[in-house]
């Protein structure tokens, strides 16, 4: 089961109007009222400290109050509290969550254009993953060539990727053997293990992003409704987590090149 990192929260939090109560009280027939939002977390009043502890593990139904939507959040744990003015607020970070519940939660802090800028400017890969069980995947084949490209492009970059590790490895081979005879140039060697621990972030980073695109694209809504804002939500995704490079070389697929070629025109176009 797929977790989202507590330590990767967003610090960037949103007032929205929306409601809380527990997850059996479908009525809202005793509900608290919420304050804050962004992806991975919500905060609430509560009279009574001792309503929720933090650590606690809650199971929450949320209803949006400008759009009279409704969802669950059935992972959410308690992170603080704080007095103020005779109530405590409540903090939560999102634990886990199905693929609806992603893009309710979604709706609920992504407004307007300047939210949506300021909060994906924020924001981490961990915070648009979510747990198989309980998402639906598409019934829509396009949906999935979506996926095959994503993946195929994963793979090229992965397969791209070995030449750049051979070289860096090789010089760090080279500082090695050098310094067998004469004193070792610490700084060198440093600032080649910097740049191979840089560059290996950087491609397990963009490598799990296009993993994470085919993720989002398998399980797109088959409700014409849901599907609209899927497709935001991947937009937002792709603009914030795919390199250039990257995004120039998905738009090649869609012009029918293999994920290689795609790879090498994406390099040439943007060196030109």
């Amino acid at each position: 089961m797929i977790q989202m990192d507590l330590e990767q929260r967003q610090s960037s939090r949103f007032l929205r109007p929306f409601l809380v109560t527990g997850n059996e009280d479908e009525d809202f027939s005793a509900p608290f009222e919420g304050f804050d939002v962004n992806l991975t977390g919500l905060s609430f009043w509560v009279d009574e400290a001792d309503f929720f502890l933090p650590e606690q593990q809650l199971s929450l139904r949320i209803k949006n109050t400008d759009t009279d939507e409704i969802y669950c959040l059935e992972s959410v744990e308690v992170v603080h509290q704080r007095a103020e003015e005779g109530r405590f607020l409540c903090g939560c970070h999102i634990v886990q969550v199905t693929s609806s519940q992603l893009l309710s939660h979604h709706r609920t802090v992504m407004t307007d254009e300047k939210t949506a800028l300021v909060s994906m400017a924020a924001s981490k890969l961990s915070e648009f993953d979510f747990i198989e069980d309980g998402s639906s995947l598409s019934t829509d084949q396009a949906d999935f060539q979506e996926v095959s490209m994503a993946l195929n492009l994963a793979v090229s970059q992965l397969k791209s990727s070995r030449n750049w590790g051979q070289v860096l490895l090789q010089d760090i081979q080279d500082s090695i053997n050098t310094a067998q005879d004469e004193q070792v140039d610490i700084q060198s060697l440093k600032q080649v293990l910097r740049q191979f621990s840089d560059d290996y972030n950087h491609m397990g980073d963009t490598t799990i992003a296009l993993c994470m695109l085919a993720k989002l694209l398998a399980h797109t809504p088959n409700k014409s409704s849901e599907k609209q804002a899927w497709k935001t939500l991947i937009s937002d995704f792709e603009t914030r987590f795919l390199t250039e490079r990257q995004q120039v070389a998905y738009d090649f697929m869609h012009q029918g090149m293999s994920a290689d070629e795609a790879l090498k025109r994406a390099e040439a176009y943007l060196n030109n």
